[in-house]
């Protein structure tokens, strides 16, 4: 089975890959660059997804039997920039897949950003809300999903898997832990200050590898074909508490400073998926393990930092 893989290098991509390579796939990468293969896939240049042809081209060559899309930003200098990356190279890729004569299954990297704020009595969240999102990011993965649905209304075998939050070794700066991890790791042994954004936040974290392996699992599924489905764990926990215990790990001494500059994507408080139909699927998430998980991002971003 020929697996494409976009976003490939990424922090979800990377976890991606690893189980893709684990069950023995043929996997090819994207790439905007010429560059060595990604491990031991096969890697194809891309110059610019938002060129339709170019995007095409690259499906006619590599006729994939299944397409795992997930490619994007979540921040970016313009609205422009963000939408270019989230939603134009989808719908080209989508188009794409739907001019062959094969139709390949594809899983699209959603985001529990779509939803936007979501009553407390609605929690834990299911695919039928109603999306509301209050973040550009958010609008924009939300406009992804709706080039999903035409595409399943022409025929085409979608997936589109709504990621919750994701955390893991290699999680980049641009997320909370990630951050944590990386000035935790630049302290020396007598420790120091931590900038933080806003940390009574409840959110549904998991961990990044079994997030990987719910995205290749639902690329396999037939049952998931057309279908909207959140990828979460449905248990709720605190950044607070999280970055707490990282600190622990540490073992070194850290106070706590807030700075309103380092704001998230989102002003909601508390936010937690329901997993069921994930569940019903057969393709429930592992239980996070926090404290191993937290080790591990704070042992990569201190090897980062070419600290043993």
């Amino acid at each position: 089975m020929r697996v494409l893989v976009t976003g490939a290098s990424g922090f979800i991509g990377q976890a991606v890959l690893k189980e893709l390579n684990t069950r023995g796939f043929e996997t090819f990468v994207v790439s905007r660059l010429a560059r060595a293969a990604i491990g031991r896939e096969a890697c194809r240049v891309l110059a610019d997804p938002s060129d339709a042809s170019q995007v095409r081209d690259l499906v006619e060559s590599l006729a994939p039997d299944v397409v795992l899309h997930l490619a994007g930003v979540s921040t970016a200098k313009s609205y422009m920039e963000l939408y270019q990356a989230n939603v134009v190279f989808a719908a080209n890729l989508l188009d794409a897949l739907l001019a062959t004569s094969r139709k390949p299954r594809i899983v699209l990297a959603g985001s529990a950003a779509e939803y936007g704020p979501v009553h407390e009595t609605l929690l834990p969240v299911r695919e039928d809300c109603v999306c509301r999102p209050n973040t550009a990011y958010g609008a924009s993965k939300l406009a992804q999903t709706s080039h999903a649905g035409i595409a399943m209304a022409r025929g085409l075998p979608v997936t589109v898997a709504r990621l919750f939050n994701p955390i893991g070794p290699g999680m980049p700066r641009s997320l909370a832990l990630g951050s944590f991890a990386h000035q935790i790791a630049q302290m020396g042994p007598s420790g120091g200050i931590l900038s933080t954004g806003n940390l009574d936040v409840v959110r549904d974290f998991m961990d990044v590898a079994a997030t990987a392996k719910a995205l290749v699992d639902l690329s396999q599924s037939d049952k998931a074909l057309g279908e909207i489905v959140n990828v979460c764990t449905g248990e709720g926990l605190r950044l607070l508490d999280l970055t707490q215990r990282l600190i622990r790990i540490s073992g070194v001494e850290v106070t706590l400073r807030s700075d309103e500059a380092r704001r998230g994507n989102s002003d909601v408080n508390a936010f937690v998926g329901d997993p069921s139909k994930l569940r019903a699927l057969g393709f429930g998430l592992a239980a996070l393990n926090v404290d191993e998980v937290l080790e591990q991002i704070l042992s990569r971003a201190r090897a980062s930092a070419g600290i043993s």
